[in-house]
This record gives structure tokens, C-alpha cells and sequence, in this order.
């Protein structure tokens, strides 16, 4: 493959005031392109050319992120220079892409592409077509231009669709090698899953007051058949069952768990206050603390009250872990999918034509 001398470098307008000071970068891009200004074709993928024109569109609305990430021209011309070498690339592997597929025997039903535009007018223009219209002609774009652009990327998606799925399925054998391979990724600390119940001092409530409904809630957990009637001395609503921790933390807690039950997850100990640490290490799972009261800034108090759910050591995480097989198995199908994939668009590559000018 011929290498690609392509400083695509997307014109931005240059002020006059731009004479009186040292050019920014995106006003010595402007005036390089000065230099290029005349479209080209850039490549060519099975006779399809790639105009810089279509280089240009594509790496117009990253040019803020790519100077934000350089530091002087040289750098931000060869970042340039970088990312419109990656989108010309792109561009002609999606053109092989629908070449295969036009080569063979399948064609796109037009009714998939009628259904995909009829959802884009009915979601993002209210059903009125007249404004959907209105919109390609802002872009300078023409109806017939925008469906032969959904038409591809439905092909396109499909094609690597279909590669994808030959390569979702992870042997259970790769899944070792890779926690083998990969171990120190699965080092943790010692850690504690916790659900809690947060008890704020109300604005009218004095300190006493507050201290007593955290002592009488974590009293009525305690004991649980007694929280039925905690439910109706507090006016609170009755829940459809015998009432459960999670039930007194949707119903009370005022933290950020509160809709999940007080479900807080696992935790490193480390990262926990010290005194909640130690409460935690000195509890068996399932058990219920006392409440912890921590004071606020302003005279304020808050309590929690502590559910130990489970316990693990420092150490390596067990593949036996549901939750690290699931992020393994993620992990290891990503790197397969994408294996698969960039085999397939070399295959394809050694198939068709493709040329950068």
C-alpha cells in the first residue's frame, strides 16, 4: 500500500485580526489549506473514489479534540495528518464492505430502508416529513443522496454483523488463559459488600429527636417483627409484605442507595472511614450495627445503620466469581470480535482494490 501523504486540514476562517498577532493553530491549518484548496480524489475501493471533500466532512468534528491534544504546529499538523490517514482507511474498507456485498446474491429489501427513515422522521422530527426534508437540504444533502447513505449503513452493519456473531461464543478454555495470562488484573483488597440506612437530622428536629428515631429504627431491624408497627409510628405506608432492611431504606434513608434498598456494593475496607471499617470487620454477614453518628458542619448530625452482605480477603479474584468470569468473558469475546473482524477486512482487502493517491 502506497504510503499516504494526505495534510487534510479542515479551513477555518481566519480574522484580520489574525495579522496583528502569532497564528493560532487552527488559522495556520486555514492557511495551509489555502495550498489544497481544489477537491481531489484521495483513494479509490473498487472504483468508488474518496474525494478529500469526504475525507474533510468526516474529521471536521473531531478538529477541536485534536488540537486540544497537541501542543504546536508541527504536532498539530501531523495529528492531522494522522487522523485523516485512519478515516481514509475507514472509508475504503466500508466501500470493500458493501462491494462484497453487492458482488453476491443478496440485496437490501427497500422496505428496510423505507421502515429506518420513517423512524428517524417519527423520532427526532415529530412525524413531519416537510421539517425532515427541511433538515437534508440544511446539510446539503438530497433525499434520494440520504437513503442510498442509510442503504449502505444498513449493509454495512449487517456484513459485520453476521462476522461478529461467528466469533460471540467463548470457549470456556479461552477464559482460563486469559485470567492466567492476566492475573494481576484480578488483585483486589480486601473487601466488604454493605447495604446502609442514612438517618439525617431534620431542620426542626433537635439532636435528641433525630438520635432517638435512628436508635428506634436500628432497634426495630433488630428485631424485624417488630418494624410493622415502626412503619405505622412513623406514618409511613405499610409495605405489601413483612417489612424488610430494604423496605426501611427506600422508605427512610436519605443517601444516594435509598432506591436500591441501601444496596451499597462491594467496597475496599481501605477506602471506607474508620469507624465504618471497623464496624464492618467486626460484623458476620447479615449482621445489622448500631448507628454510627458522624456530625456536620452547621451543628447537623447523620447515623448509618449497617447491613454486612458478604466478605473477601485480600487476594486474587476466583475465576469462580461470577462477576469476574462475566468481565472476562466480556473482555476476551471483545478482543475475538475484533480479531474476527479485522481478519475478515483483510481478507476482503486482498479481494478488492484499493489505492491511495
Amino acid at each position: 500500500m502506497k504510503p499516504l501523504l494526505l495534510p487534510v486540514l479542515v479551513a477555518l476562517a481566519a480574522t484580520s485580526s489574525a495579522q496583528l498577532r502569532p497564528p493560532t493553530l487552527e488559522e495556520t491549518a486555514a492557511g495551509r489549506w489555502t495550498e489544497l484548496n481544489t477537491d481531489r480524489i484521495a483513494g479509490t475501493a473498487d472504483g468508488q473514489g474518496i474525494t478529500m471533500s469526504d475525507v474533510r466532512r468526516q474529521i471536521e468534528p473531531v478538529i477541536g479534540q485534536i488540537r486540544a491534544s497537541v501542543r504546536g504546529e508541527n504536532e498539530f499538523t501531523e495529528a492531522l495528518k494522522k487522523a485523516a490517514d485512519e478515516i481514509l482507511r475507514n472509508m475504503a474498507d466500508r466501500q470493500i464492505v458493501l462491494a462484497e456485498f453487492r458482488s453476491g446474491t443478496g440485496q437490501l429489501p427497500a422496505s428496510y430502508v423505507d421502515t429506518d427513515i420513517e423512524e428517524t422522521v417519527r423520532r427526532d422530527f415529530a412525524g413531519d416529513r416537510s421539517r425532515f426534508i427541511s433538515s437534508l437540504r440544511a446539510a446539503g444533502m438530497t433525499p434520494l443522496a440520504y437513503r442510498k447513505f442509510i442503504e449502505d449503513r444498513i449493509i454495512f452493519d449487517y456484513m459485520v454483523g453476521q462476522v461478529r456473531r461467528t466469533a460471540a461464543v467463548v470457549p470456556p478454555g479461552k477464559l482460563a488463559a486469559y485470567y492466567e495470562a492476566h492475573k494481576a488484573e484480578f488483585e483486589r483488597k480486601e473487601q466488604v459488600r454493605l447495604s446502609q440506612i442514612t438517618v439525617a437530622q431534620g431542620a426542626a428536629e433537635s439532636l435528641d429527636e433525630a438520635k432517638g428515631r435512628a436508635a428506634g429504627w436500628s432497634a426495630a431491624l433488630l428485631a424485624p417483627a417488630t418494624l410493622k408497627d415502626a412503619f405505622a409510628k412513623a406514618g409511613l405506608r405499610q409495605p405489601a409484605s413483612q417489612p424488610s432492611f430494604e423496605d426501611v431504606a427506600k422508605a427512610v434513608s436519605t443517601d444516594d442507595y435509598a432506591a436500591k434498598g441501601g444496596d451499597a456494593g462491594w467496597r475496599n475496607l481501605a477506602d471506607l472511614n474508620e469507624r465504618v471499617a471497623a464496624s464492618l470487620r467486626g460484623m458476620k454477614d447479615g449482621e445489622i450495627s448500631q448507628p454510627l453518628q458522624f456530625d456536620l458542619p452547621g451543628g447537623r448530625a447523620v447515623w448509618f445503620i449497617l447491613r454486612r452482605d458478604g466478605y473477601r480477603p485480600q487476594g486474587f479474584a476466583s475465576l469462580k466469581d461470577p462477576e469476574v468470569l462475566a468481565q472476562i468473558e466480556d473482555k476476551v469475546r471483545a478482543i475475538n470480535l475484533q480479531k474476527a473482524v479485522q481478519e475478515w477486512i483483510e481478507e476482503l482487502r486482498a479481494r478488492h482494490h484499493v489505492e491511495f493517491r
